[in-house]
């Protein structure tokens, strides 16, 4: 029975790890015409890239798909 218990919490706080790790962290929300914080991304081909790269080009579109890859 006490293994059992024990057994059960052990699982109940890896979850709840697990569960925090995955939590967002929300950042500062930018305000209209303020310039964007540089980051670093991965491309869809492998590729490192950051926001900075493409300072001073003419247009520069993101799309971030929330969902993606998450069967929802």
């Amino acid at each position: 029975m006490q293994t059992q218990r024990l057994r059960r919490n052990t699982l109940v706080a890896v979850l709840l790890t697990i569960g925090l790790w995955m939590v967002a962290i929300p950042a500062p929300a930018a305000e209209v015409g303020q310039q964007a914080p540089d980051f670093l991304m991965h491309s869809t081909v492998g590729e490192t890239v950051r926001l900075s790269d493409y300072q001073g080009k003419k247009n520069v579109m993101l799309f971030f798909f929330l969902a993606a890859f998450t069967g929802a």
